[in-house]
């Protein structure tokens, strides 16, 4: 007895011309990802006989379906004479023909007519579901990518990408959190987190989900409109991140793609704050080889298991966002290199008085003051003279870094030109001035730099806010003429700086 396996038919046991007609079908491609999802592979026997012109479209399609599916292999090929067309579809014992009312409907009414009589009820059940989870998640793959494309907001896109993870349309995770990765410390900084703060909160968020059938794109909305609970956010941004010998955020950093972790408690101490048990997935956005970020995706509240679709679109899903991602970083960072000061960190001039409009303009709508402040370095000539450019440059980059970590976050630093520089001070009224020109003027002067400065306050000090550079500079002039190192401020003595430390 032959114990041998059939032979598969290749390509030889088909007419040439046969073969050719059935490998030029045009086969969609879902068809073939359908097939390739099928429970068990099917066999296909196809009997021609002579016919009276050329197959029909449906049946090329199948023959070339069975050429390059390995869920549906070509049993048998055979001519046979006096007959026309028949195919034979089978899995075990059972079979399906297709009529010649299938063939003429089409490819999609054979496939109907295959999976009504090869599959059970739940097998095709199964098939369609995950199918649709499939399509859900490439139409909601396409939303974001718009929505990404369109932002040049890297923030707002973030908070895109974390909505596709956790939407009900799409991967619908429970939580998912963004870290950013620090080239200088090697290190995770939690920027975003997207899902309940609780399980109160996660019922809550479902029900109100259901109740108004929102969809990716009403998700989006609410970030724009900020309608969305922060309290897991703000748990992610009080984190970070240092990867440890063999935990997690190691094994991540070393995987080929997203890490399934599998156990009750996270070995991480950082990670572990987040409570994440039992099944998370932590992938590393790496586009072009370049660390960009971790992102962590969990069911922490309905502690269902991580699913393989679930898996494995979590990687394409990440792959496609990544890339988005790389490009707006690179997009900020030119702009940040078009309005930033290569030398001193500070704006430089053209967006200084850019800034300066925006923040006069503010101002005047609401009827707030808005002050401004010139510092100029006393006898930066006589550096560079002494010291050559270098020395210079060096004194530049000290007083730029102390501006930075002195001025509030709402204050405009700019270098106006050579060794002068701008300080725009929004909301700001005269008393307020004169303090601030005095602190900065004080801790120049404790590390070692020499500075003159004049300010003044919009209404206070001009009746027009486009004279605020004007008064402020006459009143630099007049530091400078009543012997440096010190400011001059309307209505306020100008006295020497006393040097202090930051401390």
């Amino acid at each position: 007895m032959n114990t041998n396996p059939p032979v598969r038919p290749g390509p030889s046991d088909i007419p040439a011309e046969i073969l050719r007609a059935a490998r030029l079908a045009p086969l969609p491609v879902y068809l073939r990802e359908l097939f390739g999802r099928l429970p068990e592979s099917l066999e296909l026997t196809a009997e021609l006989g002579s016919l009276d012109g050329p197959l029909p479209l449906a049946a090329r399609q199948l023959l070339k379906l069975s050429l390059f599916s390995d869920q549906l292999h070509l049993r048998a090929a055979r001519l046979v004479d006096g007959m026309g067309l028949r195919l034979v579809v089978s899995r075990g014992m059972r079979t399906w023909t297709p009529g010649d009312g299938e063939l003429t409907q089409g490819i999609e009414c054979v496939v109907q007519g295959i999976l009504g009589a090869l599959l059970s009820v739940t097998e095709s059940s199964l098939l369609l579901s995950r199918f649709a989870f499939q399509s859900s998640n490439l139409a909601t793959l396409s939303t974001i990518t718009r929505f990404m494309l369109r932002s040049t907001d890297e923030d707002q896109a973030m908070h895109v990408l974390l909505s596709g993870i956790t939407s009900g349309y799409s991967l619908g995770f429970n939580r998912a959190a963004l870290f950013v990765w620090d080239e200088v410390t090697q290190r995770f900084a939690g920027s975003k987190g997207i899902g309940p703060f609780d399980d109160t909160e996660a019922h809550r968020i479902w029900e109100a989900i259901e109740i108004e059938d929102k969809d990716i794109d009403a998700l989006i909305r609410d970030y724009d409109r900020r309608n969305f609970d922060t309290r897991f956010q703000q748990l992610v941004q009080s984190i970070t991140l240092t990867p440890g010998p063999d935990d997690e955020i190691w094994q991540a950093l070393g995987a080929d793609g997203p890490l399934l972790v599998r156990r009750p408690r996270a070995i991480n101490e950082d990670l572990a704050r987040l409570d994440v048990r039992d099944e998370y997935v932590l992938a590393v956005l790496r586009p072009h080889g370049r660390i960009l970020g971790l992102v962590l995706a969990d069911n922490r509240h309905n502690r269902l298991p991580v699913s393989t679709d679930q898996f494995s679109h979590f990687s394409f899903f990440i792959d496609q966002t990544a890339l988005v991602w790389e490009n707006l970083a690179l997009l900020r960072r030119v702009e940040e290199l078009a309005r930033v000061d290569g030398l001193t960190g500070t704006l430089n001039r053209r967006e200084l008085e850019t800034r300066l409009r925006t923040e006069l303009a503010r101002c005047q709508r609401h009827g707030r003051p808005c002050s401004l402040m010139i510092a100029d370095l006393d006898f930066f000539k006589q550096v560079n003279d002494s010291g050559g450019h270098e020395a210079g440059d060096e004194v530049l980059r000290r007083f730029g870094r102390l501006l930075r970590d002195t001025m509030r976050a709402d204050d405009v630093v700019g270098r106006y030109g050579g060794d002068e520089f701008v300080v725009v001070l929004p909301e700001t009224g005269p008393d307020q001035l004169g303090n601030c020109a005095i602190r900065l003027g004080n801790l120049a002067a404790g590390a070692g730099i020499s500075l003159s400065i004049g300010g003044a306050t919009w209404p206070a000090d001009c009746a027009d806010p486009t004279g605020l550079v004007g008064v402020s500079d006459a009143c630099l002039y007049q530091a400078k003429r009543q012997g440096r190192g010190r400011a001059c401020i309307p209505g306020r003595e100008a006295v020497p700086f006393d040097p202090i430390s930051k401390a």
